[in-house]
């Protein structure tokens, strides 16, 4: 049979215990996710053989693989996040309070969580379990808001199992337009801005399982934001001084939703820790990296998403 990589959903559940799979069906596929790929990331362990250069059979490592997608920044405004927000972020260690997700430095149980995912391409299953991830938010100036997903989790063996036929969202995506985006009170106007949510991500070995894992875990965050705003006189925005001493400010963008709902992004303390001239079309801009700091002394406070629901 010849599998048609256009024919192929995504699904993914939070897991009731980290590590142990989730029985999946059509309703925990209603997502428009694109552009999914799933592979193996199992090591093989390679013998040499004696008396010439021949090798031995290799021997399978820990069992391991990931799942990368995109997604758009979709949301129909209402006091109910969608569910590709209540999904994906808790299992990127990103916890919703209220309308309000920030990242939590804790290991998976009450608040973060870990996924059951699994990918149905035309007939057949490939699944991971005890998936973690990190995300970045893409958002091109005038066109579609998109998150880029990679999740890393515990192989399993694929199976012939038929496509399941999810209901589709049918919410529009959100469009980076009509934004308020500044640093330090400053309009930045540019071509589009980024933020990574910078995780690092351990599946954490185990001798006592087959798989050789328990399940993914995140133990380091590093968030970024990057963008190419057009250059500013020192005047109005002395950004090669604030490099050199340091200074941390508010860095906030917002996508526009329908009935003035939106979605906010906001680092209270995003510092300038690279930039560089460059041109786009002849105009000077500057390419620039901020770090997004511990917000003082209130921990898991450097990023926040905040949904604010139409009026």
């Amino acid at each position: 049979m010849t599998l048609l990589k256009r024919k192929r959903v995504l699904a993914a559940k939070i897991e009731s215990t980290p590590g142990t799979a989730e029985t999946l069906t059509s309703s925990d596929a209603a997502f428009n996710a694109y552009d999914v790929m799933i592979q193996t990331e199992t090591e093989m362990e390679q013998r040499e053989g004696q008396g010439s250069f021949g090798m031995r059979p290799s021997v399978a490592g820990g069992y391991k693989g990931k799942i990368t997608f995109k997604h758009d920044a979709s949301w129909d405004g209402t006091a109910t996040e969608p569910a590709w927000a209540d999904t994906f972020l808790p299992a990127c260690g990103w916890v919703k309070s209220g309308q309000v997700y920030t990242p939590r430095t804790e290991a998976p149980g009450t608040n973060v969580k870990t996924l059951t995912m699994a990918v149905y391409i035309d007939g057949m299953r490939k699944l991971l379990r005890g998936c973690m991830g990190t995300f970045k938010w893409n958002c091109p100036t005038g066109k579609t808001a998109f998150l880029e997903f990679e999740f890393t989790g515990i192989w399993e063996s694929p199976t012939d199992t038929a496509i399941i036929a999810p209901t589709y969202p049918t919410v529009a995506p959100l469009r980076y337009a009509s934004s308020t985006t500044t640093w330090n009170s400053v309009d930045l106007h540019l071509e589009s801005l980024v933020l990574d949510s910078g995780n690092t991500i351990l599946l954490r070995e185990s001798a006592g399982t087959a798989a050789g894992f328990l399940a993914a875990i995140v133990t380091n965050r590093i968030c970024t934001i990057t963008g190419n705003p057009e250059s500013k006189l020192v005047a109005t925005q002395d950004r090669y001084g604030k490099l050199l001493d340091y200074s941390e400010h508010a860095l906030t963008f917002d996508l526009d939703g329908p009935t003035n709902s939106k979605i906010t992004i906001a680092a209270p303390k995003a510092q300038i820790t690279s930039i560089s001239e460059a041109d786009r079309e002849r105009l000077v801009v500057d390419d620039i990296t901020w770090q997004c700091n511990a917000n003082g002394s209130t921990a898991d406070q450097e990023v926040s998403i905040t949904f604010t629901a139409a009026t």
